[in-house]
């Protein structure tokens, strides 16, 4: 939740820097997304796999496997939009005579130094919510977001760093984020290996090695089905973010001020879909539980979607105004506003159904059904001719495919449909 948060503030800082540093924080965030968020895919796995791991042992190799993966996937950012980080704003329709150039390319520069810190907050954050385990995330979420509250006014306004301080104050708000759960995860470990060496026996060592292989195998396989749902998703956006920068800065800098508070209510119907998930992997050995725990969260789905639809109706005429001073882009955001809140319970309910479908490990089917949405996306937002057709036609198209996905992987989980893949063991517990 706080990311969303931090991202809405960091917009309202920067609008005041005028329109052009607004867009470039707009093309910027869709890179990041591309190539951040494309690792939500291990996070996303490594929360089914922790919470329907048979033992403590296999929790702890899920977690210990994936942080490396995602440290690992970090550096491995960092380096590449360091290096090209020109080629990757050109490829977003900014080019280098662009005005919005410069700006894009000092926060681009400076922000990707977070990248590992970012990615082991993702996967930490993924292995606690198969744990079942909330405090450790919102301490490090008070922790990140007071480092950021701190730093953001002075890095920008005090010692006028502006764009500049902006990206600095970001990454050093996710590494204390990345440091808390550094050190609750180290001694997680550290008491669970304390209590294992108690209970070693011969032949040991070789289990745990066959062990670790199996887990890494199931890692790979949710993985790839995972990283081709969150690529498809990613690149829809950033193609949402390329169609309104080539309308023009006040389409690209309502876009990104509409998807930063678009975001913020986005997580919060993401943290039902938190529960949704371990609920689901945790009933697996049961259809008649798994069904019950599906259509109790559907129907949350749906309340809770009405209700951020009332809250953003009421928000929506003061937005504009608290994000920027430009006429041109309030303009455009006036227009957005209704259509953010009416999309709400349809959201709501790709979320939550996305996460039953992941807790019962529909991996594929979610990858295939995110592609051919994404695919769709594109196509009408290659029509688009203002930000307003950007959300009400790609975005909304996206939605709708991912649900109409997400639905068919609920019925499997649920054995209501022919089987295949993810549903074998439960129905044997029919």
């Amino acid at each position: 939740m706080s990311d969303p948060l931090l991202s809405m503030m960091d917009t309202a800082y920067i609008g005041r820097l005028g329109a052009n540093s607004l867009a470039a924080l707009g093309v910027c965030t869709s890179i990041f997304y591309m190539s951040f968020y494309g690792f939500l895919a291990t996070k996303t796995a490594t929360t089914t796999l922790v919470a329907s791991a048979s033992s403590d042992k296999e929790a702890a190799l899920v977690t210990s496997t994936s942080l490396q993966l995602g440290v690992a996937a970090g550096f491995l950012v960092m380096f590449g939009l360091r290096l090209f980080g020109r080629q990757c704003l050109s490829a977003m329709g900014v080019a280098s005579s662009s005005e919005i150039f410069p700006y894009a390319l000092t926060y681009l520069n400076t922000r990707c130094l977070s990248a590992p810190f970012f990615l082991l907050i993702t996967v930490a954050e993924g292995a606690l919510r198969g744990y079942g385990d909330t405090k450790i995330p919102l301490l490090a979420s008070t922790a990140t977001a007071a480092a950021m509250v701190a730093l953001e006014p002075l890095l920008m306004f005090v010692l006028g760093w502006q764009i500049k301080g902006a990206a600095a104050a970001m990454g050093l708000s996710q590494v204390a984020g990345a440091s808390v759960y550094a050190y609750f995860l180290r001694q997680r470990f550290a008491q669970m290996k304390n209590d294992k060496k108690k209970e070693e026996k011969e032949g040991e060592a070789n289990q745990a090695q066959i062990t670790r292989s199996k887990i890494l195998l199931d890692i790979a396989k949710a993985n790839f089905s995972m990283i081709i749902k969150q690529g498809s998703l990613l690149f829809t956006w950033a193609y949402a973010t390329k169609s309104a920068t080539r309308l023009g800065a006040a389409h690209v800098a309502a876009h990104q001020v509409a998807l930063s508070f678009w975001m913020v209510f986005a997580y919060v119907l993401d943290a039902v879909s938190v529960g949704a998930q371990v609920l689901l992997s945790k009933a697996r050995k049961s259809v008649p539980e798994m069904r019950s725990v599906s259509k109790y969260m559907i129907s949350v789905a749906v309340a809770q979607g009405l209700a951020i639809t009332l809250i953003i109706a009421g928000l929506g005429p003061h937005v504009p105004s608290f994000f920027t001073q430009d006429e041109s882009v309030i303009a455009q955001l006036k227009t957005l506003m209704p259509v953010l809140s009416l999309q709400q319970v349809l959201i709501s309910l790709t979320f939550v159904m996305e996460a039953l479908a992941a807790g019962g490990s529909q991996f594929s089917l979610l990858g295939i059904g995110t592609a051919l949405s994404a695919l769709a996306a594109v196509l009408l937002m290659r029509r688009a001719n203002s930000v307003l057709e950007i959300w009400t036609g790609g975005v909304l198209a996206m939605f709708v495919g991912r649900l109409i996905a997400a639905t068919f992987g609920v019925l499997n989980v649920n054995a209501l449909l022919p089987k295949w893949g993810g549903n074998k063991k439960t129905e044997k517990n029919e």
